[in-house]
């Protein structure tokens, strides 16, 4: 079948970003009184939202005043902490182009709150390049849940069969099989054996440098 658009995972996927957003999470987390088992934070948050992840790690029954709260300070410490070094995972810019040239419609679809995906697509000079951007505010469940594939997916006016997804994470793969969607992953968090797992995964890359925007579309993969 061929591909009709392109859904993009933000973090971990356009930007290699994923070590400062889990040192930042260890160190919020520890000033809380939660201390982290190594890997234990990748296990536990990956794809999921702030909400999801402040509820699993510190308090079940906190309420969404307190997740705001606590989001607030996190996302300000790691946009800090990572504006020094924001930058593209290498040949997304390229690649984005192409697929502009090509008319192909493309959506971000990310965990991350509005004020992060801004950050990113500014530092990327991105935003341009995409006709629908979902994130946590437009979803109430994170990844693994298909539904913030599914919104963009719809908002794109797109089948979710013939959207090609990019995705960095298992629990962003998990999500991407149940909405229906076939995916790429990107080797810059977790190693390709383990990506390898998951059915939708049609191709397992480093970066962008050797992909084909049209060739994706019509799996000469």
């Amino acid at each position: 079948m061929d591909f009709e658009a392109f859904v993009f995972d933000m973090d971990g996927t356009m930007l290699d970003n994923m070590n400062v957003h889990m040192q930042v999470w260890y160190e919020y987390l520890s000033d809380l009184g939660i201390d982290l088992q190594d890997g234990q934070f990748y296990k536990t948050a990956a794809g999921r939202t702030n909400g999801e992840i402040l509820r699993k790690l510190v308090r079940a029954d906190m309420s969404e005043a307190e997740v705001e709260q606590h989001s607030q300070k996190k996302e300000e410490l790691y946009r800090q902490r990572y504006q020094p070094m924001l930058k593209p995972v290498h040949g997304l810019p390229e690649f984005l182009e192409q697929a502009r040239q090509l008319g192909i419609p493309m959506a971000v679809a990310s965990s991350a709150g509005c004020e992060n995906i801004q950050f990113h697509l500014d530092g990327l000079r991105a935003e341009d390049y995409f006709k629908v951007v979902v994130g946590a505010e437009d979803v109430s469940r994170g990844k693994p849940d298909p539904e913030i594939f599914l919104t963009a997916a719809s908002r794109l006016g797109v089948d979710p069969a013939r959207c090609l997804v990019f995705e960095d994470s298992p629990t962003g793969l998990e999500a991407a099989t149940r909405a229906g969607m076939r995916a790429l992953a990107l080797t810059t968090t977790y190693p390709a054996e383990r990506l390898a797992q998951s059915p939708a995964v049609l191709r397992i890359v480093p970066d962008y440098t050797s992909l084909n925007p049209g060739a994706l579309l019509h799996w000469e993969i």
